[in-house]
């Protein structure tokens, strides 16, 4: 009983990680509604609660003699080509919104240096906690327990927004959407163990999503998309495998 009870601890601080950062920015979202802020109010109020949360994971990830680099805090090396190609496609995903949507160009500069600032925070804070805190929460367990547990945490607690969605099929494609992008992500940090690309991903990611114009279509968009997820999820699934093969052949006897 005492092993399975400590087994479980891992798994349970996570989840609690996870609906404590979107209980925090329920909150504010909360906050926003009831008090009619303006989108610049309710960004800057949405962006104290990340800024909250992510003092909190800095505090837990350097406290107890812990590290940065042990979260995957390490300097990108820019001159191992092989390792950098890994993150051409997550560019070529950020910018597939501005293209097919174009840019809002009725944007103020308050508008955009809200959205900047607040997309830092969003993507800092949760990749700080699923590729970072929720990764070493679960070494115990294996890379595919993490990569699935942290993918399917990280797209039902994305689940509201889809939801916002009048449209059944936008609201199943962004819910596939979230879950790749989290699958994605895992399998990142599990190949590399690098998280800021995947920080500087998700900054440029959301913050040209909150520039592009609202007025289109998202329906083409998502489905082009989860095709670019789904294709880029399989082919970092495959460079998984063939690493894990690589290590279970280097073991000694």
């Amino acid at each position: 009983m005492k092993q399975k009870k400590s087994a479980g601890k891992p798994i349970l601080s996570s989840i609690i990680w996870g609906v404590a950062l979107t209980f925090l920015v329920s909150v504010a979202s909360a906050i926003s509604v009831i008090l009619e802020l303006s989108d610049i109010a309710t960004r800057i109020t949405q962006t104290s609660a990340y800024l909250v949360m992510g003092i909190i994971l800095i505090i837990n990830m350097t406290s107890k003699e812990k590290s940065l680099k042990l979260f995957g805090f390490k300097k990108l090396n820019i001159s191992n080509t092989g390792k950098v190609l890994y993150y051409i496609p997550l560019l070529i995903i950020a910018l597939v919104q501005p293209i097919m949507g174009g840019l809002n160009f009725k944007l103020t500069f308050m508008d955009i240096l809200t959205i900047i600032v607040f997309t830092f925070f969003v993507g800092f804070t949760e990749e700080s906690l699923f590729r970072g805190i929720i990764k070493e929460n679960l070494k115990s367990k294996s890379t595919s327990f993490y990569i699935v547990f942290s993918s399917v945490l990280f797209g039902i607690l994305h689940m509201a927004n889809a939801f916002s969605n009048v449209n059944i099929l936008n609201v199943i494609l962004q819910v596939i959407n979230a879950f790749l992008i989290g699958l994605i992500l895992s399998e990142l940090i599990a190949i590399e163990f690098n998280i800021i690309p995947l920080i500087a991903f998700h900054f440029i990611y959301d913050a040209l999503a909150m520039m592009t114009n609202t007025n289109i279509d998202e329906t083409p968009t998502l489905i082009v998309l989860d095709i670019l997820y789904a294709a880029y999820a399989i082919y970092l699934g495959t460079k998984l495998k063939n690493k894990d093969n690589l290590s279970k052949n280097n073991l000694p006897g």
